[in-house]
């Protein structure tokens, strides 16, 4: 395990974009990622993060002007990081909850008590072994305590028509364009730029090739062209490909489905797993991490991205029973993406003071705001979004490349206060923290 240093007294500058005062940031740790924050009613803020195999916990006590040196939650074998997959908290009256997908496609969960030290766990949450193939989920805590998580499952249903599953790749597959190379050159790829932006990085295109990503086992994407028969033509790294196509021979294709499970003892047992949302096209959008919120009445959200008729849109559904039923699934915004492929972007939701949703997400590379299917706002143009809101502003945070950029309510031209990833914001009763992770550690700024 490498050494963990608190860092919270030394500052680090970012000029932002606008010209205005220089930006301080504070370090929670000098290593970590895909950090994960929530608020409890009593106002505590509270972030879970991983390193390697491990996940660790700070907490502020004090509005978010420090934060608690960061102690180990677990270490956990197979833990899977990247791309959204990690940690996520959840906090009731009495317990702490951490869930986390490991590699085996199943979903754990550990406990403590708020005013204890040691965590117990791991408990399983999902009931069927392996069915968390995607390694993506979310958690929420509602006014009686009860947490509910959600996840895209993996598991076999029977098929709703009689057409057999073909043998391709699973979750981190080979995404093909239906289209050839030559065509369509301003359509977003899911590295971030256009297809005409890589080709004059790539240079000499193969003739009819058709462009696909694969990944490493550490997530990273690399374009290849195919011929009509998957034969390699042009790689950016023909030997990551051969292993890819080793690691992911034998797998079925992803039948993602967005299930949840609730606990009523602090995360220790989970209710049977429930299907939520079944996409009539075969699979919801397979690698974009789906979101949970509860509002103070206990009404519940669930947030994804769809795969419709060839459209990738971000959709939801409500349950105002209790997870028990859930409505019917509504898209949000008026555009729509039609992509071949996982944008690997699951955007955010929340549900502000006065009981307002609150949504944000990307499409085609551009950053979206909206709260309902009819309207749609656009603050910029980027990726990895995080928005959170008190009663008096929304804050939104994400990344355009390298910059971490951010916009209120108020103030929708964005800002940039840092470089980095794993943009996330958590708003307070007065202002609001942004979080990011760059090669120096964890970086936290509050904000008026």
């Amino acid at each position: 395990m490498k050494p963990l240093f608190y860092l919270s007294i030394l500052p680090i500058l970012f000029i932002s974009c606008g010209g205005s005062e220089p930006v301080s940031s504070t370090i929670i740790s000098s290593f970590g990622e895909q950090p994960y924050v929530t608020l409890t009613p009593a106002g505590k803020v509270e972030l879970v993060f991983a390193n390697d195999e491990s996940i660790y916990y700070s907490s502020s006590i004090d509005d978010g002007h420090s934060f608690s040196k960061p102690s180990l939650v677990t270490k956990h074998g197979g833990l899977v990081l990247g791309y959204s997959c990690g940690p996520s908290i959840a906090t009731t009256s009495t317990t702490m909850v951490v869930i986390a997908p490991d590699t085996l496609g199943n979903l754990n969960s550990w406990s403590r008590l708020v005013n204890a030290e040691v965590w117990s766990g791991p408990f399983r949450v999902n009931d069927r072994d392996n069915s968390v193939g995607e390694f993506l989920s979310d958690i929420t805590s509602a006014p009686d305590g009860t947490l509910h998580s959600v996840w895209i499952d993996t598991r076999f249903l029977k098929p709703e028509n009689t057409s057999e599953h073909a043998v391709v790749q699973s979750k981190h597959q080979s995404i093909e364009f239906a289209k050839t190379a030559q065509e369509e050159l301003a359509e977003m790829t899911p590295i971030g730029i256009t297809k005409g932006e890589l080709f004059e990085k790539i240079g000499t295109i193969p003739k009819n090739a058709a462009l696909a990503f694969h990944s490493d086992q550490e997530g990273n994407l690399y374009w290849v062209f195919l011929d009509t028969d998957k034969n390699v033509l042009k790689a950016e790294n023909y030997e990551e490909y051969k292993e890819f196509r080793k690691r992911n021979e034998s797998k079925l294709i992803a039948q993602g489905k967005i299930y949840s499970s609730s606990s009523q003892d602090g995360g220790k047992t989970w209710s049977k797993s429930k299907l939520i949302y079944r996409s009539p096209d075969g699979s919801v959008c397979e690698c974009c991490k789906p979101s949970i919120i509860s509002d103070k009445k206990g009404n519940i959200t669930v947030m994804f991205r769809n795969n419709l008729n060839g459209s990738r849109d971000l959709h939801f559904v409500q349950s105002f029973n209790g997870g028990e039923t859930f409505s019917i699934a509504e898209k949000l915004g008026t555009g729509t993406w039609k992509i071949n492929g996982c944008p690997m972007d699951g955007g955010d939701a929340i549900i502000n003071n006065r009981g307002e949703l609150k949504t944000v997400w990307q499409r085609k590379g551009d950053i979206f705001r909206s709260n309902s299917s009819t309207s749609e706002n656009k603050i910029g143009s980027g990726r990895s979004p995080s928005i959170s809101a008190n009663s008096t502003k929304t804050y939104t945070i994400f990344s355009q490349g390298e910059d971490i950029l951010t916009t209120t309510s108020e103030h929708s031209t964005p800002t940039k206060i840092g470089t980095g990833f794993s943009p996330k914001v958590q708003a307070l009763q007065n202002g609001a923290i942004y979080f990011w992770v760059n090669s120096n550690g964890i970086h936290f700024v509050k904000v008026p």
